[in-house]
C-alpha cells in the first residue's frame, strides 16, 4: 500500500534541501542527499517500534531543524524535540506551524540533562548525529538516560572510530592511550574509541556556540569504535543490537553507522543452560578459557 504523502510548502522543501550546507558545504549527504537518511530512519521506526506510528511517542535529541521530528509527527507520532541550540530549531518550529503540524513540540534544551524523571518515557528515541560530539564526562551517563527513557527502540545514527577495530579475546591486547587513541573504563569494563578536538582550548562560549555542526561547550569528543559502542549500548541494558544496511544510503561515510537497539527481556535457553543468568563479561572469560 502507498504510503499518503502530506505536501509542504515550498519554504520548509528549500529548508530540507538546503540541510547542512551552510555549515559544511561538499559534506556527503547533505541537503537534498538526506533524503536517504530519513527514509532510513522512518522505514525502521515503521518496522521495529511495533506499533503504527500513530501510537508512538518519539524523542528526537539534538533535532537541529527538526526534519526527523517534523516527518514523524506528519505520520502521527507524537514529537517532543529537544536541541540545545535555537538557531536552526527555529526554523523547524516555523516550519511546523505554517504547516499545521501540531504534534511535534520543539525545546531548547541540553540533552545531557534529559532523564526518565524529567522527561518521562518514549517508545522510541532518535539519537541521530549527537552521540560522537560527547566527551568522556559526559557520554556515558548519556547513555545510560537514554536506555532509562526508552520503552522500546533506540536508533542511534553516528560516527566511529575506524582505526583500531576491537581485538578478538584469543589475541594478544594491542598498544592504547597513545595519541589521541584511548581504551576507558566505565563500570569495570573497557571501551575503546579516539579523542578529536571540537574546539581550541581557548575559544568562548559564544564561539562555541555558534559552530552548529560541533559541540555546544566541550573541548573535546569520544568517538567509539563500532564495536565499543555495540558493547556499551548491551552493557547499559538493550537486549539487542542491530546494524541497518537496508534502505541503503548511498555515499554514507565508511566511518558512519545507523544502529537499531531494542528494550526487551533477556531469553534464557535449554540447550545451553550455562549461559543463563550470568553477565556478557563472565561470558567471554569463559569461553577465551574454553
Amino acid at each position: 500500500m502507498t504510503e499518503p504523502i502530506r505536501e509542504l510548502d515550498a519554504e520548509a522543501l528549500a529548508l530540507f534541501a538546503r540541510k547542512g550546507e551552510e555549515a559544511d558545504p561538499g559534506g556527503p549527504q547533505l541537503g537534498e542527499a538526506n533524503a536517504v537518511k530519513v527514509r532510513r530512519v522512518m522505514q525502521l521506526t515503521r518496522d521495529l517500534a511495533g506499533r503504527p506510528f500513530d501510537q508512538l511517542r518519539i524523542l528526537d535529541l539534538g533535532c537541529g531543524d527538526g526534519v526527523y521530528a517534523i516527518e514523524a509527527a506528519l505520520r502521527g507520532a507524537e514529537v517532543v524535540a529537544l536541541d540545545a541550540r535555537s538557531e536552526h530549531m527555529q526554523r523547524g518550529v516555523a516550519c511546523a506551524e505554517r504547516n499545521g503540524i501540531a504534534k511535534v513540540k520543539f525545546r531548547q534544551e541540553d540533552v545531557r540533562a534529559v532523564s526518565r524523571e524529567t522527561h518521562g518515557g518514549f517508545d522510541v528515541v532518535y539519537c541521530l548525529g549527537i552521540v560522537y560530539h560527547l566527551d568522556l564526562d559526559d557520554v556515558f551517563s548519556f547513555v545510560e538516560s537514554i536506555h532509562g527513557i526508552c520503552e522500546r527502540l533506540l536508533i542511534v545514527d553516528t560516527f566511529v572510530s575506524l582505526e583500531h577495530p576491537w581485538p578478538s579475546p584469543r589475541e594478544p591486547a594491542r598498544v592504547w592511550g597513545r595519541g589521541a587513541d584511548l581504551e576507558v573504563s566505565h563500570r569495570e569494563r573497557l571501551y575503546r574509541g579516539e579523542r578529536l578536538r571540537e574546539h581550541e582550548d581557548d575559544e568562548d562560549a559564544e564561539v562555541r556556540r555558534s559552530r552548529v555542526l560541533r559541540s555546544i561547550d566541550n573541548t573535546f569528543s569520544f568517538r567509539f569504535t563500532r564495536e565499543s559502542l555495540v558493547r556499551l549500548l548491551g552493557d547499559v541494558g538493550f537486549s539487542s543490537v542491530l546494524e541497518a544496511h537496508v534502505p541503503p544510503e548511498p555515499d554514507k561515510p565508511e566511518n558512519r553507522v545507523t544502529l537499531a537497539a531494542f528494550k526487551g527481556e533477556p531469553v534464557s535457553i535449554s540447550t545451553y543452560p550455562w549461559i543463563n543468568g550470568i553477565s556478557e563479561a563472565e561470558i567471554e572469560q569463559r569461553l577465551v578459557q574454553s
